[in-house]
C-alpha cells in the first residue's frame, strides 16, 4: 500500500518528528501537466552523475509554467550560459509558482545514499540563504521517517520521485517502474515549495548547473 501522508513544516517547527494526518489522493504528478508551459524555455533535463567513476544514477526532467517560462526566454534567448545570467535564471526557478520535477532511477540506489544526496543540496540551499538552518536540520532529520516504506527496498531501477509544486502545496510521489504508487506526501506550509526548487537550483547543487544549461541551445 501506498504511504499517503501530510507533513507541516509548522510542525517541522517545534519538533523534529512532524505530526502526519492521511492526505487526499489525486492522479500522479507528470511533468507533461497539461497545465504546465510547453515548447521552448519551458522545461530542463540532466543526466545525474555520482562518484569519479560517472556512474549514471537518474534523468531530472523539470517543467515550469508559463509564466516562467517566459522569464526563462527573456533572459536566455540568444544567449550563451555564464554564471551571471544562470543566477537570474536560477531565481526564477526557485520562485516559480508552478513546476513539476521528475527524478527517474536508471539503476537501483539505496535510500541512505539518496538521502545523502538530499542533504548535500539541503546544506547548499541553506549556504545560499535561500532557506534557514532550522529547517534545513528539521528536514534533514525527518527524512529517514517520511521515506521509511524504502528503508530496506531503496529506489529501483525505473522508479520516479516526482515533485508537483503550486502555489498552495509541495505533493510528493514515489512511483515504481511498474506504476505502484509508493510513497504519497503532501505539504501545505507556505515554504515546503520553496526549499525543493531551492535545494535543485541553489549555488554548488549537484542540479543547479547541469539544468540551467539544458535551456540553451534552443531552449529545447
Amino acid at each position: 500500500m501506498p504511504v499517503r501522508k501530510q507533513i507541516s513544516l509548522v510542525a517541522l517547527a517545534v519538533a523534529v518528528v512532524p505530526a502526519v494526518t492521511l492526505a487526499e489522493s489525486g492522479p500522479i504528478p507528470s511533468v507533461d501537466d497539461p497545465g504546465l508551459a510547453q515548447g521552448p524555455y519551458a522545461s530542463m533535463h540532466m543526466l545525474l552523475e555520482k562518484t569519479f567513476l560517472k556512474i549514471d544514477v537518474a534523468t531530472i526532467d523539470v517543467r515550469f509554467d508559463k509564466q516562467a517560462q517566459g522569464r526563462f526566454s527573456a533572459l536566455a534567448a540568444g544567449k550563451a550560459y555564464s554564471d551571471a545570467v544562470a543566477q537570474l535564471l536560477a531565481d526564477v526557478a526557485i520562485n516559480a509558482d508552478r513546476a513539476v520535477v521528475q527524478m527517474r532511477f536508471v539503476r537501483d540506489v539505496p535510500l541512505k545514499r539518496w538521502i545523502g544526496v538530499v542533504r548535500d543540496n539541503l546544506e547548499q540551499a541553506r549556504a545560499a540563504g535561500l532557506i534557514p538552518r532550522e529547517v534545513e536540520q528539521r528536514i534533514s532529520a525527518g527524512l529517514p521517517q517520511w521515506f521509511a516504506a524504502l528503508d530496506k527496498r531503496g529506489y529501483e531501477k525505473g522508479d520516479r520521485l516526482l515533485y508537483a509544486v503550486t502555489p498552495e502545496s509541495l505533493r510528493t510521489v514515489v512511483v515504481s517502474a511498474g506504476g505502484q504508487v509508493l510513497i504519497d506526501l503532501m505539504d501545505r506550509e507556505q515554504g515546503a515549495r520553496r526549499v525543493v526548487l531551492a535545494s535543485y537550483f541553489a549555488p554548488r547543487s549537484d542540479f543547479r548547473e547541469p539544468l540551467l544549461r539544458s535551456l540553451f541551445g534552443g531552449g529545447r
